[in-house]
């Protein structure tokens, strides 16, 4: 038989598409090992699943067969003896790794993030969230009323700021400004960060109470004496008086009708000589690869909110009387979007 239409399996656009198919698996299985603290377990030592299974309390057989999947992906490792360590990629999900995203991984992995998924198809229809169809209510409003679950998403939006702040401040300057606002800004995490490292600069934290009321680093950290923690809800009102408001990851959450009534309470509160920034990812042009393609559509099942390229915002900042000055790329996954008030 002739095998001039042979290809080799892993170079054949099926098998290509056979993967990305079976990409459900890898997520689910990483968010387990992060749930159970593996990575943090076998930090130290390498460790068997017979020994993992007596502290994680789970059953050996299935944790060792759950380990060996994450091995073949170069997730953990196992060496002669049967023993479980860590590889570079199995580090990052250890709770003290610098750049860890065991939060993110617990995230994706809680079945009330990713049930919704399952049904994307009634979003595309629809146009509309199918998070509000799984659990009859929004997804904050889910949040509000589940403070287990809250925790674990504040905790991975937590990580993911982390990751975020050196790039923003390594791509911006803020030492121009007296008096911050950052809208939405949940633990405050990025809001430290700039305080740190400009001590000349005023702070506000704003964001609804069950949020707020996590903050605790702003509250007894080396800032706290600059920065004012407030309470409150900004489709209704902003604090005012600053002469910079900084967004970060907030317009994305929102369809445009509800982005613009938070960027209309944004500049009825600024300064005539303010700015605005805001920290969300502008998405690349079509056929180039861009992870903000990836959480549009979560966006899209979750919220009803979506990611928007440049024009996009040009055009919904001009609506909501802002006039976009530059986007500046950021070392991170986001850009910077200046805004002036007009």
């Amino acid at each position: 038989m002739s095998n001039q239409h042979f290809r080799p399996l892993d170079s054949s656009p099926s098998w290509k598409m056979t993967q990305f198919i079976w990409g459900v698996i890898p997520v689910q299985a990483i968010s387990v090992a992060a749930n159970l603290g593996i990575a943090d377990l076998v930090a130290e030592e390498p460790k068997t699943a017979e020994e993992l299974a007596r502290t994680t309390n789970t059953d050996a057989s299935a944790l060792q067969r759950l380990l060996r999947m994450l091995t073949s992906l170069a997730i953990f490792a196992e060496d002669a003896a049967g023993r479980f360590l860590n590889t570079s990629l199995s580090e990052t999900l250890r709770r003290d790794h610098p750049d860890s995203v065991r939060a993110l991984a617990v995230l994706w992995g809680a079945p009330f993030f990713w049930r919704p998924w399952g049904e994307l198809g009634a979003a595309v229809a629809t146009g509309l969230p199918v998070f509000d169809r799984v659990y009859q209510q929004s997804f904050f409003d889910y949040l509000i009323r589940h403070p287990a679950d809250s925790s674990v998403f504040n905790a991975a939006m937590t990580e993911v700021s982390s990751v975020d702040i050196s790039a923003v401040l390594d791509a911006y300057e803020f030492s121009g400004f007296k008096r911050l606002v950052d809208v939405g800004g949940g633990h405050g995490a990025l809001l430290q960060g700039i305080l740190s490292a400009n001590s000349h600069l005023q702070g506000v934290l704003y964001d609804l109470p069950g949020v707020i009321a996590d903050a605790e680093k702003l509250r007894s950290g080396k800032v706290a004496a600059r920065c004012e923690i407030l309470a409150g809800n900004f489709f209704e009102s902003v604090p005012s008086g600053a002469d910079l408001y900084v967004l970060k990851r907030i317009i994305h959450d929102w369809s445009d009708d509800s982005a613009l009534t938070i960027l209309a309470n944004c500049r009825r509160a600024i300064s005539s000589e303010g700015k605005l920034l805001l920290v969300e990812w502008v998405l690349k042009p079509p056929n180039e690869p861009d992870l903000g393609k990836f959480t549009d559509l979560n966006m899209l099942v979750l919220l009803g909110g979506r990611e928007r390229t440049e024009s996009d915002f040009r055009a919904l900042l001009r609506k909501a009387g802002f006039s976009l000055s530059r986007v500046i790329p950021t070392a991170g996954p986001h850009s910077i979007i200046e805004s002036e008030p007009v």
